[in-house]
C-alpha cells in the first residue's frame, strides 16, 4: 500500500478515534453529571470504571496514530 493510502485510512481512523474520545467524554458528563437522579454506589463506580477505561482505549489509541503519523512523514522527508 502506497505512503499516501496508509496515511489517508490513518487520518480517517484518527478522526474515527478521536470522535469516539469526544462522544465517552458526553456520555460521561450525562450519566454522571446529572443531578436528581439516584445512582447506587456500585453502579456509579462501573460507569466509571467502564468511562475511564474507553476514555484510555481511545486515547491510547489517538497516540498511537499520531505516532505512525508523525513516522510517515519523517520517512518522507
Amino acid at each position: 500500500m502506497s505512503d499516501t493510502k496508509v496515511r489517508e485510512e490513518l487520518e480517517r481512523e484518527l478522526k474515527a478515534a478521536e470522535a469516539n474520545l469526544e462522544e465517552v467524554e458526553e456520555m460521561r458528563g450525562a450519566v454522571l453529571g446529572q443531578t436528581g437522579v439516584h445512582i447506587g454506589a456500585s453502579e456509579l463506580q462501573k460507569y466509571y470504571a467502564r468511562f475511564d477505561n474507553d476514555q484510555k482505549r481511545f486515547e491510547e489509541r489517538i497516540r498511537e496514530i499520531r505516532a505512525q503519523l508523525a513516522a510517515l512523514e519523517n520517512s518522507a522527508s
